[in-house]
Protein backbone atom coordinates (compact mmCIF):
# COMPACT_ATOMS: atom_id res chain seq x y z
CA UNK A 1 0.00 0.00 0.00
CA UNK A 2 1.21 3.24 -0.63
CA UNK A 3 1.48 5.61 2.08
CA UNK A 4 0.19 8.68 0.63
CA UNK A 5 -2.99 9.08 -1.53
CA UNK A 6 -2.46 12.07 -4.75
CA UNK A 7 -3.74 15.34 -3.32
CA UNK A 8 -6.12 15.90 -6.65
CA UNK A 9 -9.29 18.43 -5.80
CA UNK A 10 -11.51 18.28 -9.21
CA UNK A 11 -14.33 20.99 -9.65
CA UNK A 12 -16.05 18.94 -12.27
CA UNK A 13 -18.84 21.02 -14.73
CA UNK A 14 -20.60 17.52 -15.82
CA UNK A 15 -23.30 16.90 -17.94
CA UNK A 16 -25.45 14.21 -16.81
CA UNK A 17 -27.37 11.92 -19.32
CA UNK A 18 -30.16 10.12 -18.47
CA UNK A 19 -29.30 7.17 -19.68
CA UNK A 20 -26.71 6.69 -17.04
CA UNK A 21 -27.62 4.24 -14.32
CA UNK A 22 -27.53 5.47 -10.92
CA UNK A 23 -26.89 8.81 -11.79
CA UNK A 24 -30.10 10.59 -12.26
CA UNK A 25 -30.30 14.45 -12.07
CA UNK A 26 -31.85 16.67 -14.07
CA UNK A 27 -32.11 20.34 -13.97
CA UNK A 28 -34.82 22.16 -11.99
CA UNK A 29 -37.44 24.72 -12.95
CA UNK A 30 -35.50 27.45 -10.91
CA UNK A 31 -31.93 26.70 -11.88
CA UNK A 32 -29.89 29.32 -12.51
CA UNK A 33 -28.07 29.72 -15.29
CA UNK A 34 -30.43 30.20 -17.74
CA UNK A 35 -29.23 33.45 -20.31
CA UNK A 36 -31.60 34.23 -23.32
CA UNK A 37 -33.18 32.25 -26.13
CA UNK A 38 -35.31 29.21 -26.34
CA UNK A 39 -34.91 25.78 -24.65
CA UNK A 40 -34.54 24.30 -28.41
CA UNK A 41 -31.32 26.08 -28.20
CA UNK A 42 -29.48 25.61 -25.07
CA UNK A 43 -27.57 22.38 -23.42
CA UNK A 44 -28.00 21.06 -20.05
CA UNK A 45 -25.13 21.54 -17.42
CA UNK A 46 -24.88 20.22 -13.87
CA UNK A 47 -21.78 21.45 -11.79
CA UNK A 48 -20.02 18.83 -9.70
CA UNK A 49 -17.10 18.82 -7.23
CA UNK A 50 -14.63 16.09 -6.73
CA UNK A 51 -11.49 15.29 -5.57
CA UNK A 52 -9.09 12.97 -3.50
CA UNK A 53 -7.37 13.01 -0.14
CA UNK A 54 -4.99 14.81 1.89
CA UNK A 55 -2.28 13.72 4.27
CA UNK A 56 -2.28 17.01 6.38
CA UNK A 57 -5.62 18.32 6.09
CA UNK A 58 -9.10 17.22 7.98
CA UNK A 59 -11.02 20.10 6.27
CA UNK A 60 -10.47 22.23 3.89
CA UNK A 61 -13.65 24.24 3.65
CA UNK A 62 -14.73 26.50 0.91
CA UNK A 63 -17.73 28.81 -0.24
CA UNK A 64 -18.27 28.60 -4.36
CA UNK A 65 -20.16 30.93 -4.91
CA UNK A 66 -21.20 30.98 -8.89
CA UNK A 67 -19.27 29.13 -11.87
CA UNK A 68 -19.50 30.97 -15.14
CA UNK A 69 -18.38 29.71 -18.62
CA UNK A 70 -16.69 32.10 -21.17
CA UNK A 71 -17.97 32.57 -24.85
CA UNK A 72 -15.28 31.86 -27.44
CA UNK A 73 -14.64 35.47 -28.83
CA UNK A 74 -16.54 37.29 -25.72
CA UNK A 75 -19.74 37.91 -25.14
CA UNK A 76 -21.81 36.97 -21.70
CA UNK A 77 -21.04 34.89 -19.53
CA UNK A 78 -22.94 31.50 -19.23
CA UNK A 79 -23.89 31.05 -15.25
CA UNK A 80 -23.62 27.55 -14.71
CA UNK A 81 -23.98 27.86 -10.82
CA UNK A 82 -25.26 30.20 -8.20
CA UNK A 83 -25.06 29.12 -4.67
CA UNK A 84 -27.89 30.13 -2.44
CA UNK A 85 -27.80 32.35 0.51
CA UNK A 86 -26.01 32.33 2.74
CA UNK A 87 -23.73 29.57 0.21
CA UNK A 88 -23.17 26.74 1.80
CA UNK A 89 -19.54 25.40 2.74
CA UNK A 90 -17.95 22.50 1.26
CA UNK A 91 -15.60 20.24 2.56
CA UNK A 92 -13.25 19.38 -0.14
CA UNK A 93 -11.57 16.61 1.95
CA UNK A 94 -14.66 14.76 2.18
CA UNK A 95 -15.13 14.11 -1.27
CA UNK A 96 -12.30 11.69 -1.61
CA UNK A 97 -13.19 9.95 -4.83
CA UNK A 98 -16.53 10.79 -4.89
CA UNK A 99 -18.66 13.46 -6.75
CA UNK A 100 -21.06 15.85 -5.34
CA UNK A 101 -23.61 17.70 -7.70
CA UNK A 102 -24.09 21.38 -6.66
CA UNK A 103 -26.46 22.29 -9.10
CA UNK A 104 -27.58 22.24 -12.74
CA UNK A 105 -28.80 25.13 -15.07
CA UNK A 106 -29.20 25.59 -19.07
CA UNK A 107 -26.72 27.88 -21.51
CA UNK A 108 -26.94 29.10 -24.39
CA UNK A 109 -25.41 26.88 -27.56
CA UNK A 110 -21.77 27.26 -28.49
CA UNK A 111 -18.21 27.17 -27.88
CA UNK A 112 -16.63 28.26 -24.84
CA UNK A 113 -12.74 28.54 -23.70
CA UNK A 114 -12.95 28.67 -20.02
CA UNK A 115 -14.08 28.87 -16.59
CA UNK A 116 -14.57 31.51 -13.76
CA UNK A 117 -15.08 30.29 -10.30
CA UNK A 118 -15.82 32.69 -7.74
CA UNK A 119 -14.96 31.55 -3.87
CA UNK A 120 -15.99 33.04 -1.24
CA UNK A 121 -12.72 35.53 -0.33
CA UNK A 122 -14.13 36.92 3.70
CA UNK A 123 -12.90 35.55 6.62
CA UNK A 124 -14.13 32.50 7.60
CA UNK A 125 -15.13 31.93 4.36
CA UNK A 126 -11.93 29.16 4.19
CA UNK A 127 -11.80 26.79 7.18
CA UNK A 128 -8.39 24.10 7.77
CA UNK A 129 -8.63 21.67 10.26
CA UNK A 130 -5.66 19.80 10.78
CA UNK A 131 -5.15 15.90 10.53
CA UNK A 132 -4.78 13.88 13.43
CA UNK A 133 -1.78 12.46 11.83
CA UNK A 134 -0.42 14.60 9.54
CA UNK A 135 2.77 14.37 7.65
CA UNK A 136 6.41 14.98 9.19
CA UNK A 137 7.35 18.65 9.11
CA UNK A 138 3.89 20.04 8.80
CA UNK A 139 3.69 23.60 11.34
CA UNK A 140 0.06 22.85 12.40
CA UNK A 141 -0.90 21.37 15.56
CA UNK A 142 -2.75 18.04 14.28
CA UNK A 143 -6.22 18.13 15.07
CA UNK A 144 -6.42 21.44 15.37
CA UNK A 145 -8.47 24.21 13.68
CA UNK A 146 -6.97 27.33 12.37
CA UNK A 147 -8.13 30.62 13.40
CA UNK A 148 -9.65 33.04 10.64
CA UNK A 149 -6.97 35.28 11.61
CA UNK A 150 -4.29 33.11 11.13
CA UNK A 151 -5.49 32.47 7.21
CA UNK A 152 -4.81 34.59 4.47
CA UNK A 153 -6.47 34.25 1.00
CA UNK A 154 -4.58 35.22 -1.38
CA UNK A 155 -6.08 37.50 -4.73
CA UNK A 156 -9.48 38.69 -3.08
CA UNK A 157 -11.34 41.95 -4.67
CA UNK A 158 -14.27 43.59 -3.34
CA UNK A 159 -15.01 45.43 0.00
CA UNK A 160 -14.93 43.90 3.58
CA UNK A 161 -17.49 41.62 4.01
CA UNK A 162 -18.14 40.95 0.55
CA UNK A 163 -14.66 39.78 -0.73
CA UNK A 164 -14.46 37.14 -3.42
CA UNK A 165 -12.07 35.63 -5.53
CA UNK A 166 -12.65 35.25 -9.01
CA UNK A 167 -10.37 31.96 -10.28
CA UNK A 168 -10.25 32.06 -14.47
CA UNK A 169 -9.37 29.03 -16.37
CA UNK A 170 -8.52 28.68 -19.98
CA UNK A 171 -9.94 25.38 -21.27
CA UNK A 172 -7.22 22.97 -22.92
CA UNK A 173 -9.64 22.41 -25.51
CA UNK A 174 -12.78 24.25 -26.31
CA UNK A 175 -16.03 22.93 -24.67
CA UNK A 176 -18.81 23.15 -27.30
CA UNK A 177 -22.29 22.88 -26.05
CA UNK A 178 -24.55 21.57 -28.81
CA UNK A 179 -28.56 22.52 -28.28
CA UNK A 180 -30.08 19.60 -26.37
CA UNK A 181 -27.64 17.40 -25.64
CA UNK A 182 -24.32 17.00 -22.99
CA UNK A 183 -20.96 17.72 -22.87
CA UNK A 184 -18.65 17.02 -20.49
CA UNK A 185 -16.30 19.53 -18.51
CA UNK A 186 -13.94 18.36 -15.90
CA UNK A 187 -12.06 20.84 -13.92
CA UNK A 188 -9.15 19.54 -11.24
CA UNK A 189 -7.47 21.46 -7.66
CA UNK A 190 -4.27 19.86 -7.22
CA UNK A 191 -4.05 20.42 -3.87
CA UNK A 192 -1.00 18.92 -3.69
CA UNK A 193 0.40 22.34 -5.90
CA UNK A 194 3.36 24.20 -3.78
CA UNK A 195 1.60 27.62 -3.53
CA UNK A 196 -2.16 26.07 -2.25
CA UNK A 197 -1.71 26.11 0.89
CA UNK A 198 1.45 27.33 2.29
CA UNK A 199 2.78 28.06 5.99
CA UNK A 200 4.84 31.15 7.19
CA UNK A 201 6.34 30.63 10.14
CA UNK A 202 7.72 34.19 11.72
CA UNK A 203 11.30 33.95 12.91
CA UNK A 204 10.12 35.82 16.10
CA UNK A 205 7.78 33.25 18.53
CA UNK A 206 4.19 33.86 16.86
CA UNK A 207 1.32 32.24 14.89
CA UNK A 208 1.96 30.68 11.76
CA UNK A 209 -0.25 32.08 8.82
CA UNK A 210 -1.19 29.94 6.21
CA UNK A 211 -1.87 31.72 2.85
CA UNK A 212 -4.51 30.13 0.55
CA UNK A 213 -4.14 31.15 -3.42
CA UNK A 214 -6.47 29.28 -5.43
CA UNK A 215 -5.36 30.80 -8.46
CA UNK A 216 -2.38 28.28 -10.28
CA UNK A 217 -3.49 25.10 -9.02
CA UNK A 218 -6.72 24.83 -10.78
CA UNK A 219 -6.48 22.98 -14.71
CA UNK A 220 -8.58 21.54 -17.53
CA UNK A 221 -8.62 17.69 -17.01
CA UNK A 222 -11.33 16.10 -19.60
CA UNK A 223 -13.30 13.09 -18.59
CA UNK A 224 -12.01 9.84 -20.01
CA UNK A 225 -15.36 7.75 -19.07
CA UNK A 226 -18.45 9.14 -16.64
CA UNK A 227 -18.57 5.38 -15.78
CA UNK A 228 -15.50 5.96 -12.95
CA UNK A 229 -17.41 8.66 -11.41
CA UNK A 230 -19.37 7.49 -8.46
CA UNK A 231 -21.63 10.07 -6.51
CA UNK A 232 -21.77 11.48 -2.89
CA UNK A 233 -24.78 11.04 -0.68
CA UNK A 234 -27.06 13.80 -1.10
CA UNK A 235 -29.43 15.28 1.40
CA UNK A 236 -32.10 17.88 0.62
CA UNK A 237 -35.81 18.67 0.96
CA UNK A 238 -38.72 17.03 -1.00
CA UNK A 239 -40.82 19.53 -2.70
CA UNK A 240 -42.44 17.38 -5.43
CA UNK A 241 -43.21 13.61 -6.07
CA UNK A 242 -44.40 13.17 -10.30
CA UNK A 243 -44.43 9.77 -11.78
CA UNK A 244 -40.90 9.67 -13.52
CA UNK A 245 -39.10 12.15 -10.83
CA UNK A 246 -38.93 14.02 -7.62
CA UNK A 247 -37.79 17.40 -7.05
CA UNK A 248 -35.54 18.74 -4.26
CA UNK A 249 -34.38 21.95 -2.48
CA UNK A 250 -30.26 20.56 -1.69
CA UNK A 251 -29.87 20.65 2.01
CA UNK A 252 -25.75 21.11 3.65
CA UNK A 253 -24.28 20.27 6.40
CA UNK A 254 -23.42 22.49 8.84
CA UNK A 255 -19.49 23.66 8.85
CA UNK A 256 -18.01 23.50 12.00
CA UNK A 257 -20.15 20.88 12.78
CA UNK A 258 -22.51 21.56 15.64
CA UNK A 259 -23.83 19.66 18.34
CA UNK A 260 -26.41 18.54 17.90
CA UNK A 261 -25.66 18.26 13.61
CA UNK A 262 -27.95 20.68 11.82
CA UNK A 263 -28.41 21.39 7.93
CA UNK A 264 -27.74 24.19 5.82
CA UNK A 265 -31.09 24.27 3.93
CA UNK A 266 -30.56 26.06 0.11
CA UNK A 267 -32.82 27.50 -2.69
CA UNK A 268 -30.79 24.89 -5.03
CA UNK A 269 -33.74 22.71 -6.55
CA UNK A 270 -32.79 19.71 -7.97
CA UNK A 271 -35.17 17.06 -10.05
CA UNK A 272 -33.96 13.52 -9.51
CA UNK A 273 -35.56 10.96 -12.19
CA UNK A 274 -36.07 7.46 -12.49
CA UNK A 275 -34.15 5.31 -14.99
CA UNK A 276 -37.45 3.59 -16.35
CA UNK A 277 -34.75 1.50 -18.52
CA UNK A 278 -32.56 -0.16 -16.15
CA UNK A 279 -34.18 1.00 -12.95
CA UNK A 280 -33.14 2.85 -9.81
CA UNK A 281 -31.93 1.84 -6.71
CA UNK A 282 -34.14 2.88 -3.64
CA UNK A 283 -32.58 2.65 -0.15
CA UNK A 284 -35.32 2.64 3.08
CA UNK A 285 -32.86 3.85 5.96
CA UNK A 286 -35.97 3.99 8.30
CA UNK A 287 -36.71 -0.28 7.44
CA UNK A 288 -32.72 -0.33 7.22
CA UNK A 289 -31.52 -2.64 4.73
CA UNK A 290 -34.63 -2.65 2.51
CA UNK A 291 -33.59 -1.91 -1.17
CA UNK A 292 -36.28 -1.19 -3.96
CA UNK A 293 -35.06 -1.46 -7.77
CA UNK A 294 -37.89 1.21 -9.01
CA UNK A 295 -38.46 2.30 -12.68
CA UNK A 296 -41.44 5.19 -11.62
CA UNK A 297 -41.99 7.16 -8.52
CA UNK A 298 -45.51 6.31 -6.75
CA UNK A 299 -47.91 9.27 -6.48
Amino acid sequence: MEARKPKLSRWILLIVTAALPLLFVACGASSSGSSGGTQSQNGNVTVMGQDASTEDWAMIGVKVLSVSLTPQGGGTAATVFTASSPAPMINLVQLDQLGDILGSAQVPAGTYTGATLTIGGNPGDVVLTASADPEAGFAGTPGATIPSSQIQIKGTQGTSGSLTVPVNLKFDTALVVTANQNSPLDVEFDLSHPAFIVAHVPVIPGPTTWAVNFRGPMRHHPIRNVAWLVLRHMYGTVTTVGSTSITINKDYPVYPATNPETALQSSQMLTILADSTNGTLVYDMDAKNVTTVIEFFQL
